[in-house]
């Protein structure tokens, strides 16, 4: 995955580039960050953005912070939460402020705050909780406005979904077990 700092003007994709778009979530495993366990609320608030696609990807990126075997491909990440399963890693989000700030960030960020903790920007967490969000009618006018292409996530296919899952050991590690 592409790092780019907290806050800095976003710059990811061409096709979905627009002024004063900020970057959250952009992490990599040589460049630290703030951690914090999150709430429930947080959770569900970053999974209902999650549920909505920006700027899909064809390609697929996994966690570079979850450990896998080096002779394996680095395995997709499925997310679940209320019964409800994400492919994640092929897509962005974009937060929207009371105040017109915007926010894109890799869908993984709902893996990376729920599995390892990140926690983004206070102003984004509180566009997170005080601007339009998913799936009221006022976020999907503000994706209009800026042209912004979308979809509704589907859940991932059975060929993804039985294959591995993430598990913590004894000593703190993230790491895929393998299901069959």
């Amino acid at each position: 995955m592409t790092y780019f700092p907290d806050l800095s003007d976003y710059a990811y994709s061409q096709w979905s580039q627009r002024p004063g778009t900020k970057n959250v979530g952009w992490l990599a495993r040589t460049h630290g960050f703030h951690e914090s366990k999150p709430s429930e609320e947080l959770l569900d608030l970053i999974w209902d953005y999650c549920t909505i696609s920006v700027t899909q990807t064809r390609g697929l990126h996994s966690c570079g912070f979850c450990s896998h075997d080096e002779s394996d491909l680095p395995p997709p990440v499925i997310a679940e939460r209320n019964g409800q399963k994400l492919l994640l890693g092929s897509a962005e989000i974009r937060v929207f402020s009371k105040t017109g700030d915007i926010y894109a960030a890799p869908d993984l960020i709902y893996h990376y705050v729920s599995v390892h903790h990140y926690c983004p920007p206070e102003e984004f967490l509180i566009a997170l909780r005080e601007g339009p969000k998913p799936p009221n009618q006022d976020f999907f006018e503000h994706l209009s406005k800026l042209d912004l292409k979308w979809h509704r996530k589907s859940p991932p296919g059975p060929e993804l979904q039985h294959r591995f899952r993430f598990v913590k050991t004894a000593d703190g590690k993230i790491v895929r077990e393998r299901l069959s």
